[in-house]
């Protein structure tokens, strides 16, 4: 019962768009909440998308650590009535179990609502989510010695995690070091570590060449499968290029390959090497891949970004730097229009278009895009609220105020996107010398969530009020 996994170059169009915005908002902007709730979605409609899921946890991770107050209450309420409600169904649907685990995982990530992950994954029979789920929780409390053996307890069923076993039982004898019972299963720990490591490299030079019908020789691909899903560090990416490197020079440079081998020299920032790659892919597959043209106008404007920094750091004047990002963004402008045209039925390109129109300051230009890409419901209160900024930005704040308020019409609980146009609006109306309005929409957002952008910032408290509390 254990989920199929599914690649990214697997998905639709639309799918691997909206992984690419929410990549972009987590590791360029630092925009945690948009990026969890567009990835919390995608895991949900596609359970096998793991790296979906990896990005998913990390931005979880990385925004618990930012938030506190009320947001992090409210988080906590929402966690806890997942869990509840997950548990109700988790004999007789896991999958939808799994569902509210993400629910909770995303309102707070803590002990709870991981080790519910991993109950879930458990009885989903997939161990690799259980795995995950139960590592995040011991992160999160390494001394309790109950989650400890439970632990050991999984991983000792399932192969080739005999290493990790014998770091779990060493942990177990620094909490007892005069536990004889701990050290005799310290002892077999360690000798089974051994066994596997011994068992792993004895395979590793069986299999290290393969000879194939072709008469070519290339090294195994099932062992490079199985490094891929254990990367931790830079040099587990090094380590990972050179073996692939290897496949592409004995002839094995398939689809697959070569895009594995661009990924990672991306994830190395060896942008060039990736860009070539992709190329070469490109030209292999012989038809337009939106992913592709993405991945080389990214490594493009990484390459570009290094030599504005050096540009920066020469002293170089202030105009010269304007005029390098200028050129940098006009390039990414130019491949937008490219791409729609290339991809004319893909809506998603319009939103990012209007995006790069409206980070330019052209917002006459931003305005048809989002237009268009409102079309798209997942995407309509986001593009209208864009649409508002620009009319707002254009001096037309009357027009903006009119977009504004009408999204907020039918929205009685007060989600990221009503405080999103709640704060836009309360902005225009700053420009409009309307305080009073300004402050109202201001002080809904402060009421439900204080730590929301500037609005603690931004919002004036009745001084008499504060007293009284």
């Amino acid at each position: 019962m254990a989920i199929e996994r599914v690649h990214l170059n697997k998905l639709p169009a639309g799918l691997r768009n909206i992984y690419s915005k929410a990549e972009d908002l987590i590791r360029k902007n630092g925009n945690y909440d948009y990026g969890i709730t567009l990835l919390k979605d995608l895991v949900k409609a596609v359970p096998g998308f793991g790296e979906a899921r990896d990005l998913l946890r990390f931005a979880e991770k990385e925004r618990s650590v930012r938030i506190a107050g009320m947001a992090k209450l409210s988080g906590s309420l929402i966690a806890m009535g997942a869990v509840f409600k997950g548990k109700m169904v988790l004999r007789k649907n896991p999958m939808e179990a799994l569902s509210f685990a993400e629910d909770a995982i995303a309102g707070c990530y803590n002990e709870k609502s991981l080790y519910f992950l991993y109950q879930v994954a458990k009885a989903l029979e997939d161990n690799d989510l259980a795995i995950d789920a139960m590592e995040r929780v011991y992160e999160l409390n390494p001394d309790n010695e109950s989650l400890i053996h439970e632990f050991i307890d999984l991983l000792e069923g399932i192969p080739g995690h005999a290493g990790r076993v014998l770091q779990l039982r060493q942990k177990i004898v620094a909490l007892h070091p005069k536990d004889l019972k701990a050290q005799t299963a310290l002892r077999a720990a360690a000798a089974a570590a051994t066994m596997e490591q011994n068992a792993a490299k004895a395979e590793e030079e069986k299999n290290k060449v393969t000879t194939r019908d072709n008469g070519t020789n290339t090294p195994d691909l099932s062992d490079l499968e199985r490094g891929d899903r254990i990367i931790r560090s830079v040099d587990d990416i090094k380590e990972m290029i050179r073996r692939y490197e290897e496949v592409v020079a004995s002839g094995g440079g398939t689809v697959d390959v070569l895009r594995k081998l661009a990924e990672f020299y991306q994830k190395a920032d060896m942008h060039e090497q990736a860009i070539n790659t992709f190329q070469t892919l490109s030209e292999k597959q012989g038809v337009a891949d939106i992913t592709v043209d993405k991945a080389i106008e990214k490594s493009t404007v990484a390459m570009a970004n290094q030599q504005l920094q050096e540009l920066v750091d020469s002293g170089a004047s202030e105009d010269e730097i304007n005029s390098a990002r200028e050129s940098i963004l006009q390039y990414q402008i130019d491949c937008g229009k490219q791409r729609m045209e290339k991809f004319p039925n893909d809506l998603q390109l319009h939103y990012e278009q209007g995006m790069l129109f409206f980070d330019a300051g052209r917002y006459q230009e931003a305005i048809p895009e989002f237009e268009i890409s409102a079309k798209v419901s997942q995407r309509k209160d986001l593009s209208m609220t864009y649409i508002g900024r620009c009319y707002a930005s254009l001096g037309e704040y009357e027009k903006s105020v009119e977009i504004l308020k009408d999204l907020l019409k039918d929205k009685n609980f007060m989600d990221t996107q009503k405080m999103r146009t709640l704060y836009y609006l309360g902005c225009t109306y700053e420009l409009m010398k309307d305080e009073g309005a300004a402050q109202d929409c201001f002080k809904q957002i402060y009421d439900s969530n204080p730590n929301y952008m500037d609005v603690a910032k931004k919002v004036k408290l009745d001084p008499k009020a504060e007293t009284e509390e």
